[in-house]
């Protein structure tokens, strides 16, 4: 009998280690599921409009130009300056620095800046862009901040070489 008792403590006992084991898996793996919340997609949509701002000001202060010319500088396969700008100008009442976080997304998120631009004239956000494509909000936040400080630095610091003129 005593040794029936042992068994079943036994049984018991490693069936609890093993549901507590599973459970903290589970535990450990949520943040991971929850990286595209409301909280971050709302963190997103706010660096995107601080992002925007910060191309409009660097605008205002060195040129769309220069700004096309960082922009073009700071991803792969969006475009040249030029094909920028003239993405830019083709379009009617879409804002600069919407445009700016545009182009970056694209380059996170290898979806074609078309796509993108089509999405936020139909309304989307950044941050429902970015959750449809199922990737994680924050890597694509600490993108835009990263490209915020480079504009914010070209403002008191401004390339020297024009990307639109010859050399």
């Amino acid at each position: 009998m005593k040794l029936v008792r042992a068994r079943l403590g036994l049984v018991v006992m490693i069936t609890a280690s093993l549901l507590s084991v599973t459970a903290n898996n589970a535990l450990a793996q949520e943040p991971i599921a929850q990286g595209n919340s409301k909280q971050e997609m709302k963190q997103l949509n706010k660096e995107a409009r601080k992002l925007g701002g910060t191309a409009e000001d660097t605008a205002n202060v060195l040129g769309r130009d220069v700004v096309f010319c960082i922009l073009a500088a700071h991803t792969t396969g969006v475009g040249t300056a030029q094909q920028l700008k003239d993405k830019f100008n083709s379009l009617t009442d879409f804002p600069f620095g919407q445009f700016v976080a545009a182009v970056l997304l694209a380059d996170r998120i290898d979806k074609p800046l078309n796509e993108i631009i089509a999405k936020l004239l139909d309304g989307m956000s950044i941050g429902q862009i970015t959750k449809e494509a199922d990737v994680n909000m924050g890597d694509v936040r600490g993108h835009f901040g990263q490209f915020r400080s480079e504009l914010a630095r070209s403002q008191t610091n401004p390339p020297t070489k024009d990307c639109f003129k010859t050399p």
